[in-house]
């Protein structure tokens, strides 16, 4: 089923006429009729066929598309209320766990909705959302017929100007905010002034990207979700630097987008 929702995916797009990002053709149907690319499905971005250097080796990127912008809590909320996870099995997909009326303390703005699911402050909504297990992001991804990139791809990606420097002050704000409210004025102040503390320049500030790559593997190789204890987490500097974490942990720092192959 997984091979068949990316094509799904690009015939659902194919309705207005579009330029094709590889050649430059304009076009008016599902793919390109100079160079027979699919059009990039909504809110996605072609990146070409591309060499870059990781790790002092020289690689060969293929094509591929590649979410614009990471996902947000608006996308992400929706499918986690209807991916059938119980209350105790959250921690699958949250980072820290929640008591019975779901108020998640662990460095998260989770709390429990009218409704019984889960849900974040209005003011968050738009952030990328964060403190996802890498386990959790694969999820959520394949469910819509995408993957996480490779560390290789998003090196690709990010060496033609196609990954933003996120800022993370918005994200540690709005966390401890939901932490003062959740915890106590005083906890919550705390908090606060210790989610900033390590934090004095903007470089520190720029959140980490999840990849799909194990951390020390193969940086064109997408991880085998069974064998993967420790993944590669991406930083788009200047100079972007790679770090680990666990497959079971995410922190407010750390955010996602999606990659389809080019068929």
């Amino acid at each position: 089923m997984r091979l068949v929702l990316p094509a799904l995916m690009f015939l659902a797009v194919a309705a207005s006429a579009w330029q094709c990002p590889a050649c430059g053709g304009d076009n008016d149907g599902s793919f390109c009729v100079y160079c027979h690319l699919p059009q990039p499905p909504e809110g996605m971005v072609y990146v070409p066929a591309t060499t870059v250097e990781v790790n002092g080796i020289m690689m060969e990127v293929s094509p591929f598309f590649l979410d614009e912008q990471p996902v947000t809590y608006r996308d992400f909320i929706p499918w986690l209320n209807g991916s059938g996870f119980g209350v105790n099995e959250l921690g699958i997909v949250i980072t820290g766990g929640g008591d019975e009326t779901m108020q998640f303390l662990a460095f998260t703005p989770f709390i429990g909705d009218q409704g019984g699911g889960v849900t974040v402050p209005s003011h968050c909504l738009e952030n990328p959302v964060a403190s996802i297990t890498w386990s959790g992001a694969q999820s959520f991804l394949s469910d819509t017929g995408k993957r996480l990139p490779t560390l290789a791809e998003m090196e690709a990606a990010a060496s033609i100007g196609l990954i933003d420097s996120w800022d993370s002050y918005d994200t540690m704000l709005s966390f401890a905010e939901q932490m003062q409210s959740s915890m106590g004025e005083m906890l919550g102040t705390l908090s606060l002034q210790a989610m900033f503390a390590g934090y004095s320049s903007v470089n520190e500030r720029i959140m980490w990207e999840l990849t799909g790559t194990v951390f020390g593997g193969n940086p064109q190789a997408t991880a085998v979700p069974t064998d993967v204890i420790y993944i590669t987490l991406f930083k788009a500097l200047s100079e972007p630097v790679i770090s680990s974490t666990s497959r079971d942990m995410g922190y407010f720092n750390v955010i996602f987008r999606g990659a389809i192959d080019v068929p």
